[in-house]
């Protein structure tokens, strides 16, 4: 970006923020079904029977269930659509992606004769968790303008702070960054619905004045909102385990999560309000997302007889720092559709680092094998999502946003249940995943499902894997956290198909 001033933005969550929320916490700490095809195509239920590389995200004692080393490396193809329903006007988007899902290798090591430990493993892998790459458009006529964003912000800020000196030299990029430094993030938005005429204030001749009023008038708004991300979330998955007397397995993964993600909003308004001198709206926002994390895991996997298999995983909540950026823009217009005002500070908003605590989890297992022919296994999580934790905790908004969590947030279990069949070199796999909402109100987020599909074949020391999986899922799109705070339905399903090329070495 071309002469960007770089605004530290100490206070920039002070007021309203379109960063830093309970949904972006979840965004941030959320996990996809991700991974190899043989994993997926059993909907991940691999806690009890290992054996796979991404099977040891799920439980690190997998990587010692390998007979041999091995290697594999996982492309994906991801569809993605979304039916937004917004007033009663439905819009749907289409959005398709092609990543490296997965990617790593273990090493198995035999144990000495006549003792304890019969087998040990290293690992290292590299699973996609999250993909970012999505788009929602909702399009409907709205009683609230996005005027009430701008004053809701405004409101108690003296006009005196909303004037630009340009006989002072003074530009609006000065200013706004002034606002963000002094007043807060609410401040720069009250600043940007003044100056682009959106917003007046109550008496001009009184620079003391706090009060403001809308120029979009009263009546109706056709609104058009667009958010589109792009990015992802990963971990890198360190792992050591053991098989001892060739009947318990005992695994522990140090991960190291990344974060990169980029979150581009739009929302244009045009009414025909006689009352209104500002007719036509754009407002852009643009996140810039960039997070490094911590977790562990402990798994274990136990034969209890030739058949049947038991699991277990404690994992620990993932500790990230995080840092956002923000960059904005506003267009308005008129009646006679000439451009009133365009406001684009070219000043870069970078709000102080923060941390956030995802919650953990623990994961219980079974599984049943049928000799050389198939298996059926079956998982059960349970994550207490009350536990996200925003700080530090001397932050107004962190704080609020806390106690949001505890009202609105509570534990939720997930359910994969996967099955495999063999005949000759080929396996047959498909699989069934619910996963509830972390929220109580279901009108915010609804519980997912999802089915899967696969199959394999085997020549050699060479494996091709292939899987399909489809999930889906209801959720609320806010637009706004203040002022316009309407929501639109979206009704989401998403598609992958995987191939893994695997090498037994």
């Amino acid at each position: 970006m071309k002469n960007i001033l770089i605004l530290s933005a100490l206070f920039a969550s002070a007021l309203f923020s379109n960063a830093q929320t309970v949904s972006d916490g979840l965004l941030y700490s959320g996990q996809d079904l991700k991974g190899t095809a043989r994993y997926r195509g059993l909907s991940g239920a691999f806690g009890a029977l290992g054996g796979d590389l991404s099977a040891i995200g799920s439980n690190p004692a997998s990587s010692v269930v390998f007979a041999n080393n091995y290697a594999a490396v996982s492309l994906g193809i991801l569809s993605s659509d979304n039916t937004s329903n917004y007033f009663g006007t439905n819009t749907i988007t289409e959005n398709s992606d092609i990543n490296i899902n997965q990617a790593g290798g273990v090493l198995v090591f035999e144990g000495p004769e006549n003792r304890s430990v019969s087998k040990f493993a290293l690992s290292l892998n590299y699973d996609l968790i999250r993909n970012f790459d999505n788009s929602v458009n909702a399009r409907g006529t709205s009683p609230i303008s996005i005027a009430q964003y701008f004053l809701n912000n405004a409101n108690g800020i003296a006009l005196d702070n909303f004037i630009v000196r340009t006989g002072e030299g003074e530009t609006v990029s000065d200013l706004y960054q002034f606002l963000g430094q002094d007043f807060g993030f609410g401040a720069q938005q009250g600043f940007l619905g003044y100056e682009s005429f959106l917003l007046d204030s109550t008496d001009d001749s009184d620079l003391t004045n706090t009060n403001y009023l809308s120029n979009t008038g009263t009546g109706s708004f056709n609104q058009d909102y667009f958010v589109q991300t792009s990015g992802y979330s990963s971990k890198l998955s360190f792992n050591g385990a053991l098989e001892l007397h060739k009947k318990w397995s005992l695994g522990i993964n140090l991960n190291s999560h990344v974060i990169s993600m980029e979150r581009f909003t739009s929302l244009e308004e045009n009414n025909s309000n006689a009352d209104a001198s500002i007719t036509d709206v754009r407002f852009d926002n643009t996140l810039f997302t960039e997070a490094n994390g911590f977790s562990l895991q402990l798994g274990l996997i136990g034969k209890l007889t030739e058949n049947l298999r038991i699991g277990a995983t404690y994992e620990s909540p993932t500790w990230y720092t995080i840092e956002e950026s923000q960059i904005q823009e506003i267009i308005t217009r008129g009646s006679n559709s000439s451009e009133v005002a365009r406001v684009r500070p070219n000043v870069l908003n970078i709000f102080a680092p923060y941390q956030l605590r995802s919650p953990g989890s623990v994961t219980g297992s079974i599984a049943y094998i049928f000799g050389k022919s198939g298996l059926l296994s079956l998982d059960y999580t349970s994550r207490d999502y009350s536990q996200l934790r925003f700080s530090p905790d001397n932050n107004d908004l962190f704080r609020t946003n806390n106690q949001i969590i505890n009202e609105s947030l509570e534990r939720a279990a997930s359910i994969r249940l996967g099955g495999e069949y063999r005949v000759q070199n080929w396996t047959l796999r498909a699989g069934y995943r619910m996963e509830e909402s972390p929220y109580a109100n279901k009108n915010i987020m609804d519980n997912l499902t999802g089915y899967s599909l696969g199959f394999g074949y085997t020549w050699g020391k060479t494996i091709l894997d292939i899987s399909y999986d489809h999930s889906e899922r209801n959720y609320s799109q806010q637009f706004f956290d203040t002022g316009l705070t309407t929501s639109a339905g979206v009704f989401n399903e998403m598609d992958n198909i995987v191939f893994t090329l695997g090498f037994n070495l």
